[in-house]
Parts: C-alpha cells; structure tokens; sequence
C-alpha cells in the first residue's frame, strides 16, 4: 500500500508541475512553440538520467521508495518521454542497440503515426 501511495502522490505532484510549466511557457514564450511540452520532456530526461545514475551508484537519498515516489511517481506524470528515453539509453548501454532503436524508432514513427490515426478518426462523422 505504502508503494501505492507513492507513487500517487509523485504522480500527482508530476502532474501539477507539467501543468504549471505549460501555463507559465504560454505565458511567458506565446504560443508559437511547445515549449512547454518541451521543457518538461528534456528536463524530465535529465533528472531521470541523473536519478538512476545516483541510484546505481547507491547514493542513500535514492533508495527504492524515493525512486518510486521521484522516478515512477513523479517523473512519470512530468513525461513519460523521460522513461522512454531511460529505456532507450539503458538498451545502448546494455548493447541491445536492436531492442534500443526498435524502441526508439517504433516510440517516434508509430507513436507519430497513431496520433495521426487518432486524428482522423476524431473527425470522421
């Protein structure tokens, strides 16, 4: 339960900051751009990067709570681009290049692809 809770509470903190940052990108870069969007996505890739690499080095503040609160919880509501570039990179760095640019490359075409089909079964009467 108390992993559970964790992970809620992570989320949703994830969830308010990706929310505040695309007001306060609006606000303050227009609308021209994402970059709200953007600024949570990179931002999310280096604190996940940052957070597992303290975790592998067995830094204390990161032990397998904290990782479920900040990494699951949090940075999985900030961006789930985060995970998927950690997962990514950990397929480079565990030589299974095959598995990472599968992932990587089905992620951005099909994922591209799918929100192409999605939009054009919203519009369809």
């Amino acid at each position: 339960m108390t992993k559970i809770l964790l992970v809620m509470i992570g989320g949703s903190l994830g969830a308010l900051s990706r929310y505040a940052m695309g007001l306060l990108a609006v606000k303050l870069f227009g609308t021209g751009f994402p970059w709200g969007t953007l600024i949570v996505n990179l931002s999310g890739c280096f604190l996940v990067g940052l957070a597992f690499s303290l975790a592998e080095r067995g830094v204390d503040f990161m032990n397998p709570q904290a990782r479920l609160f900040f990494m699951t919880g949090y940075l999985g509501a900030l961006t789930t681009f985060s995970t998927f570039a950690l997962e990514t990179v950990n397929g480079m760095r565990a030589a299974t290049h095959l598995v990472a640019l599968v992932n990587f490359f089905s992620n951005n075409i099909i994922g591209g692809a799918l929100v192409l089909l999605g939009l054009w079964l919203g519009r369809l009467k």
